[in-house]
């Protein structure tokens, strides 16, 4: 699987301002989730990440001195912690998708998962670079991937109209409870800055 620029391009340009027909058009390829990683999830993660370092430390924004103020250790921890919320994420909602009526897929959760993090991830870099109201932003672009969370997974997945509400509340709370129980356990802490539900990976942690 080879990285292409200009498809990432697209995908986040059209899954802003043409979401519907993005997320149509993506799905009905039933993608692999290492595609997605390849083509969307990973460049997007890694430019969030990269940039909102770099402008948090240029601003003395809110996110400059995490671990340690160590340029690299962020990073590092913070891929990790993403990868792993990613991937967590995309299990427990196809899983309670099979729960609540519909089709589970890991490949197609991960695909909405990703499509659905875009506002976040580039309000995060957004947020990095504005000081003083960055905050502000990420939490306005961690609530637009929630509302896009919620309108793709039942494309995804199929869930029914009747139950996507169920299937969506309970797999944020079954992330939340996960994310407070890996934090706990590996003593991260505040340190935790992966895609948690809240934010979709997009947000800054204080």
């Amino acid at each position: 699987m080879e990285f292409d620029f200009k498809k990432t391009l697209d995908l986040v340009k059209n899954g802003l301002f043409d979401r519907e027909n993005t997320w149509q058009t993506y799905l009905a390829g039933n993608p692999p989730w290492l595609q997605t990683a390849t083509v969307l999830t990973g460049p997007l993660l890694l430019s969030n990440l990269v940039l909102t370092l770099i402008f948090s430390r240029m601003t003395g924004g809110y996110y400059s001195y995490g671990y340690g103020a160590n340029f690299f250790v962020a990073l590092i921890m913070g891929i990790v912690m993403s990868v792993i919320a990613f991937a967590l994420a995309a299990f427990v909602f196809s899983f309670l998708a099979g729960t609540f009526g519909g089709k589970p897929s890991f490949d197609r959760s991960f695909a909405a998962i990703s499509l659905a993090s875009i506002p976040a991830l580039l309000a995060g870099i957004l947020g990095a670079l504005i000081p003083g109201v960055g905050f502000f932003i990420s939490l306005a672009g961690g609530i637009l991937s929630l509302v896009f969370l919620y309108q793709i997974l039942p494309l995804a997945l199929e869930v029914p109209g009747e139950k996507r509400v169920l299937h969506f509340v309970a797999g944020l709370i079954a992330m939340f409870v996960i994310n407070v129980i890996l934090a706990t356990v590996l003593g991260l802490g505040s340190m935790s800055r992966g895609v948690d539900l809240n934010q979709l990976g997009g947000g800054n942690s204080t």
